[in-house]
């Protein structure tokens, strides 16, 4: 099903307001056209398909604060400029995965953040994904189904299941952080 033919600004006000039937459309108007142009700064389907997932996320996951006046030049400004920094990232990923590893939170944090509160964290971060990358990821992770189960039930592939994934995880790992740093500096006063 599909709206009527509709301009980016109602399309917008209608994504703010969560209506996922104009966020599918907007995917669905866009998604191929930019798949290809990001397929060409890339050159890797794979990355090429993570940088369009993690836009339309954001969009998703941001929609009540978007101020957007053309969602085409938006998008395409948005994977040049994500495809661009994912190829300067590309030469780090060693280091940064040896680095990362490496971290360890201050007893501090260790001590002020419970199992309980990282649960509650957790639960509230899910809430701002979309409806189906939220389903895959609890299905994953809560209901131990595996990729290509997930890929069958939704009638997807198992590409997109890792994507929506990564992009859950990675939106996860933002919050998680950011929880951190702020129990961190309260833990002092």
């Amino acid at each position: 099903m599909r709206l009527k033919k509709i301009d980016d600004t109602q399309l917008l006000i209608l994504i703010k307001n969560g209506n996922e039937l104009a966020f599918s459309q907007l995917y669905d108007i866009y998604w191929k056209r930019l798949f290809s142009y990001t397929i060409n700064i890339l050159n890797d389907k794979g990355l090429a398909e993570d940088v369009i997932h993690e836009i339309f996320t954001n969009i998703w996951i941001k929609r009540e604060s978007l101020n957007i006046t053309s969602f085409e030049n938006y998008l395409f400004v948005s994977a040049k400029n994500r495809s661009i920094s994912l190829l300067r990232k590309v030469q780090f990923t060693e280091l940064d995965e040896t680095i990362i590893t490496t971290l360890s939170f201050a007893p501090e944090i260790d001590e002020t953040t419970k199992s309980s509160d990282l649960k509650y964290i957790i639960e509230n971060a899910t809430k701002e994904l979309p409806t189906r990358c939220r389903d895959i990821f609890f299905m994953s992770r809560y209901d131990d189904y595996s990729n290509i189960e997930i890929a069958n039930y939704f009638k997807i592939s198992q590409r997109t299941v890792e994507n929506q994934l990564y992009l859950a995880l990675k939106h996860l790992r933002t919050i998680i952080n950011r929880t951190m740093v702020i129990l961190f500096i309260f833990s002092f006063f």
